[in-house]
């Protein structure tokens, strides 16, 4: 039996549900027989997904921009009325960039918090008081680059410290109210996150990057976030190659700034 069949019959809420681990953790789930929440911009996308989960699927799909507060109100609210509830929010939304700062947009970095940072804290707000009520859980979604700084990934990386830092926050303000608050961060994984980063100008990049490294998918990481979940687990860090680079950047930090040296060439 998979991990995700845990949360059969709770009620689940996915940010970034249209591409990559997102759609990895809507599938499982709603395959598992939980409700599903799934959001995103792309209601092509979430309508295919909601019909590979099959004819038995419990899902709610929530088409908008995470960085639009009013939009993540109204789409916790909607989906609580429509789950009888929260059990677990999974904020995963996120877009990437590439380039290097003298040559980036300043909207590329506004960008970055704009759905990375602020999407994260407008839904962790507005679900507040459903997690409250099932003494749920928030997981939020980060990246080896959230616990490491890379060249050319600086406003993506910012963004996730960012995010670091709220739930770090958060984990010690709703202690008292039964929620669990914990983050994962991926290393490298198979998804499109790369192909539609932004450049320098704003655009997407339509072109894959070079990886090196361990390389997951998004399958995997899904299952390991999900279990993060089950276990109300504090901070997961994902692959090998992940673990050691958080763990040279404290003990050896000037081999680490050349290893993203190397990895960024």
């Amino acid at each position: 039996m998979s991990i995700a069949h845990q949360f059969k019959g709770k009620s689940v809420l996915v940010t970034g549900a249209s591409a990559g681990i997102g759609r990895a953790l809507g599938l499982a789930l709603g395959r598992a027989g939980a409700h599903v929440g799934l959001v995103a911009r792309r209601e092509d996308r979430l309508r295919a997904l909601v019909d590979e989960i099959g004819p038995s699927a419990r899902a709610t799909i929530l088409v908008g921009d995470v960085s639009d507060e009013e939009f993540v109100s109204e789409a916790v609210r909607t989906f609580a009325a429509e789950a009888g509830g929260l059990d677990l929010l999974i904020n995963n939304a996120g877009i990437s960039m590439n380039g290097l700062v003298e040559e980036t947009e300043t909207s590329v970095f506004q960008r970055m918090m704009d759905v990375n940072y602020f999407g994260s804290l407008f839904f962790a707000r507005h679900a507040m008081a459903r997690l409250e009520q099932s003494r749920g859980s928030l997981i939020f979604i980060s990246s080896i680059v959230g616990k490491r700084g890379f060249p050319t990934r600086s406003g993506y990386a910012a963004s996730k410290f960012a995010v670091h830092a709220l739930f770090e926050s958060l984990r010690v303000e709703w202690a008292d109210k039964g929620i669990h608050v914990g983050i994962v961060a991926p290393g490298y994984t198979d998804t499109e996150i790369r192909q539609v980063a932004l450049g320098p100008d704003g655009q997407p990049r339509r072109a894959a990057g070079h990886t090196s490294g361990d390389v997951m998918t998004a399958e995997d990481a899904a299952s390991a976030i999900l279990r993060a979940a089950a276990h109300r687990k504090r901070e997961v860090v994902l692959t090998r190659g992940g673990n050691f680079m958080v763990w040279l950047n404290k003990l050896a930090p000037h081999l680490a700034d050349r290893v993203a040296a190397k990895v960024a060439r």
